[in-house]
Parts: structure tokens; C-alpha cells; sequence
């Protein structure tokens, strides 16, 4: 009975590591392009909220973070239905995103503003030459994020 056992659980976890489909293995998730874009707004529109209002700390951290991903991005999903997204984000959004960097560290709100259009400029420009123009960001009008604070913590 104990063998009989322990041999079903092994049936099942073969059955768990193919693919019902193919009966191939089944490969391990990997996120696609959309599912980075999601995160990147996200963080964009964190970025612009923490900015705005002053929290330099908050925007030097989302700032981080969404070069980070953008360098994930670029790295991950180098060429996507031929175009070649990772020297696309190199190209047009990563160099604001050193604007950006700069205005945070300086604690420059007019510096801040400037160059984070320029960073959202860089990104529909993306968007325009992996002939997705009709994806278009801005500065976020309000926050989609109810439950957190921009506001600088105060000390």
C-alpha cells in the first residue's frame, strides 16, 4: 500500500512537469513585453507622483527602479517580432532617464518636471518605432495608487 503510494506521487509529479498539450516539458514562465510595460507604468507613474511631490527619496527609488526594469527589459526580450528592443530602450529612454537621475539629486522640481517629460517623450518615441504609437503615457493626472502616501515622510 506504502508503494503504491509513493508511485502515484510520482505519476503526478511527472503528469505536473509536462505540458498536457505537447507532453514536452513545460517550460518555466517568462513574462512578455506587456507584462513589463504594466510594471514600467507602474513605476513611471510612482516616479512622477514622488517627484511632484517632493519625496525625493520615494523618487530616487522609483527612478532605481524603473531602470532597472528597463535594463531587464532590454536584456530579456533583446528582439521582439523583429524589432530590436533592447537597443530601442538604449537609445530613447535611457538617456532621460541620466536627466532624471540628476534632477533627483539636486532636488530640482522644475529640473524634475523637465526631464521627466523628456523621459515620457522617450518612451512614446519607443512606442512610435515599434509601431505601437497608439500606446501613448503622460504625467499621470491622479494617482491610481489610493493607498500610499507621496508626500515626503515627515522627520
Amino acid at each position: 500500500m506504502r508503494q503504491s503510494a509513493i508511485a502515484l506521487l510520482i505519476g503526478l509529479a511527472m503528469i505536473g512537469a509536462t505540458s498536457r498539450a505537447t507532453g514536452e516539458p513545460a517550460q518555466p514562465y517568462a513574462p512578455g513585453p506587456v507584462e513589463y510595460m504594466l510594471q514600467l507604468q507602474s513605476h513611471h507613474n510612482k516616479l512622477w507622483l514622488a517627484g511632484n511631490a517632493r519625496n525625493w527619496d520615494l523618487a530616487d527609488y522609483q527612478a532605481d527602479e524603473l531602470k532597472e526594469l528597463l535594463e531587464d527589459i532590454a536584456k530579456r526580450i533583446p528582439v521582439y517580432k523583429d524589432m530590436p528592443i533592447g537597443k530601442m530602450i538604449e537609445a530613447t529612454v535611457m538617456p532621460p532617464m541620466e536627466g532624471v537621475e540628476a534632477a533627483i539629486k539636486s532636488r530640482n522640481s522644475k529640473a524634475f518636471a523637465s526631464a521627466f517629460d523628456k523621459l515620457t517623450a522617450g518612451c512614446n518615441s519607443c512606442h512610435e518605432a515599434a509601431k505601437r504609437g497608439f500606446i501613448v503615457v503622460q504625467r499621470p493626472a491622479t494617482s491610481p495608487f489610493p493607498n500610499q502616501s507621496f508626500a515626503p515622510k515627515r522627520k
